[in-house]
Order: C-alpha cells, then structure tokens, then sequence
C-alpha cells in the first residue's frame, strides 16, 4: 500500500493537497479565534513515509530543535494520529497570547498545548473526513515530549512502521513569534480508503 501511495499520480496528489488545504485552513481559522490574531499556514506538503523517513524529518521546520511534542489519534475509516511540534518557546508563546501572566502562565502551559492540539487536530482531520465522506472519532491528545528534536523523538522506526503517509502543515502568528508543525499521520491500512475517495472525487469533477 505505501508503493501505491509513493505513486500517486499528478492528479491524485493535487486533489489531496486541496482536501488538506480546506482542512488546515479551519484549523488556522479555529487557531486564529482561539488567539485573536492572524494566523498564517504552508502550502500543505504530501510525504510518502515508505521512501525515506530520515529525509522526512530533515525537511521539517523544527526537525533539529528542541521541541514540546504532543500527539492525538483518529479512528474509523480514515485512521492514525495528528503530531503537534510546537517551538521550545510555544508554550510560553501561547500563554502570553492568551493572556496568562506570572505564576499561573506556567501551571496552563501543558494545558494550553494540549487544548490547541485538540482544536487543530480535530478542524483539520473533520475537514478532511467530511470531505471524503467518513466519519472519525478522536482519542484524548497527550503530551509525548518536552525539550528533545523530532529527529530525537521520531526518527528511527516510529513513521516508517506504522504510518504510511504524513501530510504536513505549519501553522505561524508571525507578530508573536509562536510557529507550530502539524503532521498528519495516516495508517497503512487505510491507504487504499484515501485514494479510492480521491478518485471518486476526480471522477465526478
């Protein structure tokens, strides 16, 4: 299944970037209400984890940094996880955004992380899901680590065994230097689901 996906065709590839794209921009619109500030987004980019998975992590925006990393998964015909990087200083970012001050800002951190996790996770993959069709149900979001990379945290097996595809998106409020990386991580098995929707998808156009 990860060969199929590795050979999408031009087609296929650009409709999956415009069902990512509508997905990612609810979750920076969701993002934007949450801080009330404008949220900027990437041009979400399709990594077929089978090809090479350390070539991956170097490519991504916070791949090298010290990063607080949470994670989230989805359920039912379209099934894996969303992986959240935010920036070492994301979570002191966030509080300021929302207005958390002094000594309490730091008790709301792993909160405030978690609590935008579940919000861009959740607009992201309903809006691909509801394009295509299907319906998901989420698990709790948790936090999976503080202060090591992402080469550090996923590099080795973690993708390649379990994940078949990773679509990527970066989330940016640039006037408070708050940036986050939004990987969504789908199942092997449920590969042939997202290329069978998306030429349905192109054959009714």
């Amino acid at each position: 299944m990860t060969n199929r996906l590795s050979g999408l065709n031009e087609d296929q590839r650009d409709a999956l970037q415009e069902l990512m794209n509508v997905a990612m921009g609810q979750g920076a619109d969701r993002l934007a209400r949450l801080t009330e500030t404008f949220v900027t987004l990437s041009v979400p980019r399709i990594h077929p984890v089978g090809v090479a998975n350390s070539a991956l992590l170097e490519q991504l925006m916070l791949a090298s940094q010290p990063v607080i990393i949470t994670r989230q998964s989805f359920l039912g015909r379209l099934r894996g996880e969303v992986i959240v990087c935010f920036g070492e200083n994301g979570a002191d970012q966030l509080a300021g955004l929302m207005g958390y001050e002094g000594a309490d800002k730091g008790g709301m951190q792993d909160e405030l992380v978690l609590d935008v996790t579940n919000i861009l996770s959740g607009a992201c993959i309903n809006g691909l899901a509801q394009q295509v069709d299907m319906k998901v149900s989420f698990g709790s979001p948790s936090l999976f680590s503080r202060g090591r990379s992402l080469q550090e945290v996923l590099g080795g097996q973690e993708l390649r065994d379990h994940q078949a595809l990773v679509l990527e998106i970066h989330f940016e409020v640039a006037t408070h230097s708050f940036y986050c990386d939004l990987l969504v991580c789908i199942t092997e098995d449920t590969v042939d689901t997202v290329i069978a929707a998306l030429d349905q998808m192109l054959s009714d156009i």
